[in-house]
């Protein structure tokens, strides 16, 4: 058992039911590496965990070339 406080959490994966394919829930991992899950309605057995796919941002035009960050608009406001 970890002895560090449990101070922050966050969702690293999703719960699904493998019959149904629902989301049940969430699993989190805390700032202390314990890992929890957080069910909607109660725990269930047969389930199912699904990491989270980091998108990567793409160039509409062409996927390989990344996305040119927005330009700062805030000298367009008006004073």
């Amino acid at each position: 058992m970890n002895t560090k406080p449990r101070l922050t959490g966050e969702p690293i994966m999703r719960i699904l039911c493998k019959t149904s394919e629902n989301l049940v829930g969430y699993l989190y991992q805390w700032n202390n590496g314990d890992v929890q899950p957080a069910w909607f309605d109660g725990a269930m057995a047969d389930v199912r965990y699904e990491p989270f796919i980091q998108a990567t941002e793409q160039n509409p035009v062409d996927p390989k070339t990344p996305r040119p960050r927005q330009q700062d608009l805030t000298h367009l406001e008006k004073a």
